[in-house]
């Protein structure tokens, strides 16, 4: 519950969770709760220090190197999903790709996080390789607080919406080069949204580090 609940934006970011607030919250014991944080701490969703568990507080260089990961990366992933994705798995790709519209239009930003989080969820599946498998996965989990704030603004879920559907139907047509076009592109639409120029970038982009300004926090 703790996990899809931190999925879901019921948390914001530099939350301390506490874990007598969080038993009774969830109705448990202690035990279960303190398990849970540590676990979720192993995996880097949330942050261990001598004060306790939080919830991440990601700077502008913290969620753009995620973002050059995934423009280096998601390309490769897409293309296996292209060759790969069963039958089961394109229409499943097609009926959460149906729920982020509908939850779009009806301007229910959670659920459509929680649909595009299904979606990318259904997507690393459909590659049918263990090792991008376990990377991607890691990434998405460390990207949901960031993507639950972008997805507050109308303009970032119709961007999601339409490459998602490009790259939907070039995973139904097998197309693996058009999905891996699809998916460095969406990358950097999301990129230049940050603000970075992007335009002829070589094909592996690193991305700048910025001058420290404040705590670097990105609020939009």
């Amino acid at each position: 519950m703790l996990r899809e609940d931190l999925r879901n934006g019921s948390f914001y970011a530099g939350q301390r969770l506490v874990e007598l607030e969080l038993a009774a919250h969830y109705g448990v014991s202690r035990t279960p709760v303190r398990e849970a944080l540590f676990q979720l701490a192993r995996e880097g969703l949330i942050t261990d220090s001598d004060r306790g568990y939080s919830l991440p507080v990601d700077t502008h260089d913290d969620f753009l190197d995620r973002l050059a990961v995934r423009r280096n990366l998601d390309p490769l992933l897409a293309a296996h999903a292209a060759l790969r994705a069963t039958p089961s798995q394109v229409h499943e790709l097609e009926l959460f790709l149906a729920r982020m519209r509908e939850s779009h239009e009806a301007n229910d930003f959670k659920e459509f996080a929680n649909h595009a989080h299904l979606f990318r969820i259904a997507l690393i599946e459909a590659g049918h390789n263990i090792a991008l498998d376990r990377v991607c996965r890691v990434i998405e989990d460390q990207s949901l607080i960031m993507r639950n704030k972008q997805y507050r603004d109308e303009d970032n879920r119709a961007l999601a919406i339409q490459f998602e559907e490009k790259l939907f139907h070039a995973i139904k047509q097998s197309a693996p080069d058009a999905a891996a076009r699809v998916a460095r592109e969406y990358m950097e639409a999301v990129i230049r949204l940050l603000g970075e120029s992007i335009t002829n970038a070589p094909a592996l982009w690193i991305a700048p580090r910025q001058p420290s300004q404040g705590d670097g926090t990105i609020t939009a």
